[in-house]
């Protein structure tokens, strides 16, 4: 614990000294600030999902209040060299004694290529309407990691395609930093899409997005295999050695199955822009470890739809959502001679890694499968990886008032598991059924609706927020938050 905050201090120190030193530089003196407070209350000591759910981790869970400060610096160029940086810190005596630093960040970049150094909360994607953001492995959950990224801000035209083929990429290396059941881990990240068909009128987009957690120090194993070679391994997801652990034993954890904790999302888009609206049908599905072998024999089902809709020149309604998640599937199971069934996946535990795919006790993916045990050794349990998810958004404004509102329903069978039907037959006439840990299903809904006047009506922000539980896994619970908030340049501040 000692040595992640002196990790944690070292960043933020280097971070700030960074962000005021090249302030400083700046010409143009384009600094810009947030601050804010918020208070909460509920009819229960928790408050509703949607008010704590997908808010970077740093939102109070219980009912109090929250104050935020926020400093940051935008790209102001498309060509040449330009920069970027952020800071910010929140606080709330419902969850710490001292504030939270969660983005810490300075990145250069030359015309589409960006390197980037510190921890950044993902961009808010399909207007803040969905539950997974868009992302089913990095929603915005939980608060930001560390990382080193070299990648493009955008698509890249192919060259002798005359922008009809396009592409975009990024490699990175994190660090997770809080404390953890294997400590010190790596996070590896890459994707890589193709866009065919310009940004106006019709494209497809396809692509891969790929995480693993990697190296470390386990309390059972000690320290795990680290260093170019393994990273080298990592990145094509081979398998591992054998482990040994302190007591002499061995583990094929990692021989026979992918080195690290391996996660990752296919990707199809279908989109339409035009000057009157945008339309995009969206498709995902996730893969975990060997699964990502297999699933184009075995059918892998786990599967991720999302209608998006953005009119530019209606006011009332200016965005609808709609998406549907499965995660019944698992991946899917091998029988073998010797080991007879291997499978199925559970999504974001591991048997090695097991703090699991969270950060700061908060998963990181879709929130809808949340930690469900957290232990004094800093292992965590997620028991609900098996949903049937269906979500609704529509934004829009009404005479400078401004509204959000969403509806999630979801179906949990808690975790699948193979069972043979009869093991006295010989292993190749073996007859596979899928169960599930819930049954019969929870059932569960959660809906938010928040109402908020900006800064140019009045001198600052105010958003309400009225959001609502029922259903057999959080019982009812309403509740509301009041949040005040100014934004601005620091400049503009000065010249007052």
């Amino acid at each position: 614990m000692i040595l992640n905050k002196i990790k944690i201090r070292t960043s933020l120190i280097i971070c700030a000294l960074l962000f005021v030193s090249i302030s400083s530089f700046s010409q143009k003196k384009e600094l810009n600030y947030e601050v804010g407070t918020s208070v909460a209350l509920s009819s229960k000591s928790s408050l509703p999902f949607w008010l704590v759910s997908n808010q970077h981790g740093i939102a109070p869970n219980k009912n109090g209040e929250q104050i935020y400060l926020g400093l940051n610096k935008d790209y102001t160029k498309k060509t040449g060299y330009d920069w970027t940086a952020g800071l910010d810190a929140a606080f709330s005596s419902t969850y710490s004694q001292y504030a939270l630093i969660n983005q810490y960040y300075l990145a250069v970049k030359r015309n589409k290529i960006q390197l980037f150094v510190g921890a950044k909360n993902p961009e808010l994607e399909l207007d803040g309407l969905s539950f997974t953001n868009g992302n089913l492995i990095m929603s915005g959950n939980a608060r930001p990691y560390p990382k080193i990224e070299i990648g493009t801000t955008e698509y890249l035209n192919v060259p002798f395609t005359k922008g009809w083929v396009a592409t975009k990429a990024v490699l990175s290396n994190g660090w997770l930093i809080d404390d953890r059941y294997v400590n010190h881990v790596n996070l590896h990240h890459k994707n890589f899409f193709l866009r065919f068909g310009k940004d106006k009128g019709l494209s497809l987009e396809v692509g891969i997005d790929h995480y693993a957690q990697w190296a470390g120090t386990s309390p059972t194993y000690g320290k795990l295999q680290g260093g170019f070679k393994t990273f080298a391994k990592v990145f094509v997801a081979k398998n591992g050695d054998l482990l040994t652990s302190k007591d002499g034993g061995t583990s094929n954890i990692e021989a026979d199955n992918s080195l690290g904790n391996h996660v990752g999302q296919n990707q199809a888009k279908l989109n339409y822009k035009s000057n009157q609206f945008n339309l995009t049908f969206f498709m995902k599905n996730m893969f975990e470890d060997k699964s990502g072998e297999v699933r184009k024999i075995y059918n892998v089902r786990d599967i991720y739809y999302g209608l998006h809709l953005q009119l530019h020149k209606v006011k009332i309604i200016n965005a609808f959502l709609l998406e549907y998640y499965s995660s019944l599937d698992q991946g899917s199971v091998e029988i073998t001679p010797t080991l007879n069934v291997i499978g199925f996946d559970s999504y974001f535990n591991h048997s090695l890694y097991r703090s699991g795919w969270s950060n700061y006790q908060r998963g990181v993916g879709i929130p809808l499968i949340s930690p469900t045990t957290i232990k004094p050794d800093n292992s965590i349990s997620f028991a609900n990886t098996t949903i049937k998810a269906f979500n609704v958004g529509l934004s829009g404004q009404y005479q400078g008032l401004k509204y959000l509102f969403k509806a999630t329903m979801y179906k949990n069978y808690g975790q699948v598991y193979p069972v043979v039907e009869d093991r006295n037959k010989p292993v190749e006439e073996w007859v596979i059924l899928r169960k599930y840990t819930v049954d019969p299903q929870e059932y569960q809904k959660h809906f938010l609706l928040e109402l908020s006047l900006p800064q140019n009506k009045i001198p600052f922000d105010i958003q309400a927020s009225i959001a609502y539980d029922t259903g057999d896994i959080y019982k009812n619970n309403l509740g509301f938050m009041l949040k005040l908030s100014r934004t601005g340049i620091i400049s503009n501040l000065l010249k007052k």
